[in-house]
């Protein structure tokens, strides 16, 4: 890595759920938030992270459609989706899912490798 942490767009709906895992995720990445899709996107669009850790299920535009603009504005940068449901239609655009609950160690080293590749 050259020496700038890995940007990380976290789009979650639940508060408690949005900020905790933030604030596990700070510790090694610079972490964005935001609480829907469409916030998620303009989000995107303002801050140009490398992964972007998004719900399924969210208000306005889920996961799969967020992931699918992301990808279509920035080719190179990294979607993880975060599901409760094994089977999640439009997961191609993602380049990993993770099943709730979510293994925070899993999720780090995904978002680092997938950081690191985003810049390759």
């Amino acid at each position: 890595m050259d020496g700038e942490r890995i940007k990380v767009l976290l789009v979650e709906d639940d508060g408690d759920s949005r900020e905790l895992l933030a604030e596990l995720l700070e510790d090694d990445f610079e972490v964005t938030t935001a609480s829907d899709g469409v916030a998620g996107l303009k989000a995107f669009e303002a801050t140009h992270p490398d992964v972007v850790v998004t719900d399924e299920s969210l208000p306005g535009m889920n996961g799969t459609e967020l992931a699918q603009q992301v990808k279509e504005r920035e080719p190179r940068a990294r979607v993880v989706l975060v599901s409760g449901y094994a089977q999640v239609e439009g997961a191609d655009y993602c380049d990993a899912v993770l099943r709730k609950p979510i293994d925070v160690e899993r999720l780090s080293r995904m978002v680092g490798e997938l950081g690191d590749a985003a810049r390759h």
